[in-house]
């Protein structure tokens, strides 16, 4: 990924000592964050919650986090459209499909409205990818790398089986960010001398399970599962527990993996159901493009570089602690209703 790493924080240290000046501006300001990310999907709450924080801080800005329930590249590009119409003073944006969002988002920036990528950047060299005034967010082929990397520790650790065949279980076709996660983690088995193969399972529970059982039925070498949303974790824990393939993390049988620092990938892993998670800083995610177009409409700031959120690997020797972090965000009660297992 050609990315320029920098730590996260760097985009809030600098905030106490620019915020004073900024906020001497009479002017107010309207962004929009246009996400992939519903109501249905844990992640939202760190988002919206980090939203709320940045309106805290600076008062003169007004923040919207637009989103659907039921996804699709259509309709997140009528959600843009509409949102670049009533024309803001600055988008967010994941970058799920470039080629869908080329033209919107370019004409954005001709009308003057300023673009942050965050979550899911364009993953072309930057002299061809959208104008965009800098990209937020996890390296999603990291993901799946450095949870392959995990893995293969613990498999020479004694503590689950060797790799013999691996799924990569995706519930978008179209989604980048989804497809660099399968595209790391087949990196990191390539040594391995394993079977790797990614497969669409679709987001409804029932046809996913089916697709999954079906899949393990007709390639019984496989033995590990990658999620790659952590909400379809417990499907596939699930079927390979009906089918009799020991999925909880021992050395035998099947191994599930997934992501993010979701209630349900957490407690998934606390209770011995998942090897390992990994967090990409959604919080960050959230906060730091609002902060770049504050900058960038008050101070004419313009980002020199990419700013990486993650990934950070979430473990059997740290999730208690993660758990603890996403109550203290969620609230118990939402973390309980999020955890499905």
């Amino acid at each position: 990924m050609n990315y320029v790493t920098k730590l996260a924080a760097t985009a809030l240290l600098a905030t106490t000592a620019l915020s004073g000046a900024a906020h001497a501006q009479d002017e107010t300001f309207r962004f929009v964050m246009v996400s992939h990310i519903g109501s249905n999907d844990a992640n939202m709450g760190w988002l919206t919650e980090s939203l709320a924080a940045f309106e805290e801080k600076y008062p003169d800005v007004t923040t919207e986090y637009v989103s659907t329930n039921n996804y699709s590249v259509q309709e997140h590009v009528r959600l843009l459209e509409q949102a670049i119409a009533t024309k803001p003073d600055g988008i967010a944006v994941p970058i799920v499909d470039a080629d869908a969002f080329e033209g919107p988002l370019r004409k954005a920036i001709e009308m003057g409205i300023p673009v942050v990528a965050f979550n899911i950047p364009d993953a072309r060299p930057v002299g061809e990818r959208i104008p965009y005034l800098t990209y937020v967010g996890g390296d999603e082929y990291l993901t799946g790398l450095h949870l392959g990397e995990y893995a293969l520790e613990q498999v020479a650790a004694g503590n689950i089986p060797q790799p013999t065949g691996v799924v990569c279980a995706s519930h978008d076709a179209a989604h980048q960010g989804l497809k660099a996660r399968c595209a790391g983690m087949k990196a990191a088995m390539e040594g391995t001398g394993a079977a790797f193969e990614e497969l669409f399972i679709g987001a409804e529970p029932a046809t996913a399970r089916n697709t999954l059982q079906s899949y393990l039925q007709a390639n019984p070498e496989t033995n590990y599962i990658f999620t790659v949303a952590g909400w379809s974790s417990p499907w596939a824990w699930g079927v390979a527990n009906d089918m009799g393939l020991s999925p909880d993390v021992d050395n035998e049988g099947v191994t599930v993996l997934t992501v993010d620092e979701a209630p349900v990938s957490i407690e998934g892993i606390r209770a011995g159901h998942l090897l390992a998670a990994n967090s990409q800083g959604f919080w960050l995610q959230g906060y730091a493009p609002m902060e770049w177009l504050y900058w960038n409409k008050t101070l004419g700031y313009e980002p020199q570089s990419d700013i990486l959120t993650g990934p950070v690997i979430i473990n059997a020797e740290n999730a208690e602690k993660w758990a603890d972090l996403v109550r203290g965000v969620f609230g118990d009660e939402e973390y309980d209703n999020q955890n499905t297992w």
